[in-house]
Order: structure tokens, then C-alpha cells, then sequence
């Protein structure tokens, strides 16, 4: 089966602030995306955790993502954007080149519906997206124990 990005996929970030956003969500921190907030914060760990994060049991587990507020927007989004741009977690700086949305056309074409900015603004080569999709791989969320 011929790979539907070998000439590459357009993306251009709009601002919509969809993805930050409007739906109830999870955003789940790596131990790496915890430790980089927590420093952003100058804050323990510990404290970055109980003031920003919330506990979500999965099968016998449970994995760190980020609070959200009342209106389903993540617990940074502010009137400008993200508050911690350059701290941001893995799963924003590498959204929406994530495996399960650039895995078929289909799916690709499938998130451009709430997505206003897939499919146009800069070209992202193949190798471009596969490294993006790569850095994901093996960065399981963080677990912690309750």
C-alpha cells in the first residue's frame, strides 16, 4: 500500500484553539512533559502535579493529564494561546502528526473536519512527519500509583 504523505502533508496552525479545547479531552503528560512544566513552574513535581494535573485510571492504572476548566479548555489556554508554549507537552508540539490521524487518508481527512489548519500553510515532508510521528513512539504517559 502506497504511503498517502510520500509527497508530504500541509499544516498551518490557525489559532482555532480547537485542539486546546471545546471538547472534553485528555492531554497525557510523559514523565519528560512533567518535569519541563514543573521547571517552567520553578515547582516540585509534586506540587505541579496536584495543582495542574489530574489522575485518569486506565484498566488497573492511572496516567497524568493536564486539568481542564469548566468549559473543556485546557487548564493553559489563555486569551493569547497556550501559557506554556514553549513548555508545552509532547502530544501538543507534535499535534496533528500523530500516528492514528496521518496512519490513512482517511483519518487524515477525517481531522481536517474540526481541524481548520490540516491541509494548508507549510509542507511537511515525509521524513518530517515520520519523525514527528517517532517521537511519540515509546513515550508512554506517565503512570502513577493512587
Amino acid at each position: 500500500m502506497e504511503c498517502h504523505y510520500k509527497d508530504g502533508l500541509r499544516f498551518s496552525c490557525t489559532g482555532c484553539r480547537y485542539c486546546c479545547g471545546v471538547e472534553p479531552g485528555y492531554v497525557f503528560l510523559t514523565e519528560e512533559d512533567v518535569l519541563r512544566l514543573s521547571g517552567h513552574f520553578t515547582i516540585s513535581v509534586e506540587a505541579f502535579i496536584e495543582t495542574y494535573c489530574r489522575k485518569v485510571p486506565v484498566g488497573g492504572i492511572s496516567y497524568i493529564s493536564l486539568l481542564e476548566k469548566e468549559n473543556n479548555d485546557c487548564i493553559f489556554l489563555e486569551s493569547f494561546g497556550c501559557g506554556v508554549y514553549e513548555s508545552r507537552p509532547l502530544q501538543c508540539r507534535t499535534y496533528p502528526f500523530w500516528a492514528t490521524i496521518v496512519e490513512t487518508g482517511e483519518s487524515w481527512a477525517a481531522e481536517a473536519a474540526s481541524c481548520p489548519g490540516i491541509g494548508k500553510g507549510r509542507l511537511y515532508s515525509r521524513e518530517e512527519i515520520e519523525e514527528l510521528v517517532r517521537l511519540r513512539q515509546g513515550k508512554e504517559p506517565w503512570v502513577v500509583t493512587d
